[in-house]
């Protein structure tokens, strides 16, 4: 969570949708905060959601590494799919 309004960060450049801006927007004037602060805060809020249910944030732990295939049934889609 931002702790300061340090000009000591280092600037970072995203590129977002007009939705994603008109958003950011809404929240730093509502918040009365600067929009990087906004993007701290949610991101921070992101990320303890996910250290919090243990999802992709596992120390060491690929988020690929979490998804599994049944090395029988690889090609089953694919299957289906030809048969429509």
């Amino acid at each position: 969570m931002p702790k300061t309004n340090s000009t000591s960060k280092p600037v970072r450049s995203f590129r977002i949708s007009s939705e994603g801006v008109s958003q950011l927007r809404a929240m730093a004037s509502v918040m009365g905060r600067s929009e990087s602060d906004v993007i701290e805060v949610a991101l921070d809020r992101m990320y303890r959601e996910e250290i919090r249910y243990n999802r992709a944030l596992r120390e060491g732990a690929r988020p690929e590494d979490q998804y599994q295939i049944d090395k029988g049934n690889e090609g089953e889609n694919e299957i289906h799919r030809s048969d429509s």
